[in-house]
């Protein structure tokens, strides 16, 4: 918690959702999904976006199955606010966006160090994700430009559904068998049961999965695997590598790896 006492970091919450940027150009809206590509957007989305008083825009955020969680903005009419720094970019994301609509949310930010430490606190007693670290004086920066910080409460990583070995083919169980890149080899993680108000992921689809640790070694497997219905179709099938996975180290402790 050692950025909690400086307060050239904000902590705002990770939502459970799907990257997107939104674009208003001439009226129109589009979305912008991790990978950079313009994707279509729901027109109920498309309307609550249409009370932002402004003629243009662009910001960035995560889509859920009821909110787009607005965490940054990068232009507003003519102005380009990338190269502010986050605190100001903020600000005009908060006279923009906040109490425009109940689809649209603006991230709450915990700035002192009193309210950051409160939020952790909150975010882990109601199970959330995780929370993000943001330095409010850097300018925006796409990727992993050293701005931020992602901190999860619990293990995620991102899977390729495959065949299930011939030991796991007739298990009778509704399940996947998940894989990830080791190298360039395709290494076999373990089965994940799949709840049934969840459509079956397809082989060769991305999923996402939450663990508690995966095994050491060249064929440790996933322990406490959960799948909860997320479909990737915005990262690429190089991203799901060994690299992701959280690794028990030893009965004391988890190290990531």
């Amino acid at each position: 918690m050692r950025l909690a006492e400086d307060a050239s970091w904000w902590f705002q919450q990770k939502f459970d959702g799907r990257r997107l940027a939104v674009q208003k150009t001439d009226g129109k809206y589009s979305g912008i999904n991790k990978l950079g590509q313009i994707v279509p957007i729901d027109s109920r989305l498309a309307e609550s976006l249409g009370l932002v008083q402004a003629k243009a825009f662009l910001a960035d955020g995560e889509i859920t199955d009821s909110h787009f969680f607005v965490w940054d903005l990068l232009s507003a009419n003519d102005t380009d606010l990338r190269i502010q720094p986050y605190e100001i970019r903020y600000v005009h994301l908060t006279q923009l966006f906040r109490g425009v609509h109940q689809a649209l949310r603006v991230c709450e930010t915990a700035i002192t160090t009193k309210a950051k430490r409160a939020f952790v606190k909150a975010m882990h007693d109601r199970n959330a994700e995780g929370f993000v670290c943001k330095n409010r004086n850097a300018a925006y920066a796409g990727g992993r430009a050293g701005q931020h910080y992602k901190c999860k409460f619990v293990a995620t990583a991102s899977f390729i559904v495959g065949p299930k070995p011939d030991m796991k083919a007739d298990d009778g169980h509704r399940s996947i068998a998940v894989y990830l890149l080791d190298g360039k080899r395709p290494r076999f993680m373990g089965t994940v049961g799949v709840p049934d108000r969840y459509p079956l992921p397809r082989v060769e689809q991305i999923v996402e999965v939450r663990y508690l640790y995966c095994h050491p070694g060249p064929d440790g497997k996933l322990i406490q695997a959960k799948y909860f219905g997320k479909v990737r179709d915005d990262i690429e099938l190089t991203e799901c590598s060994v690299s992701q996975l959280k690794i028990k180290a030893s009965d004391d402790g988890l190290v990531e790896s």
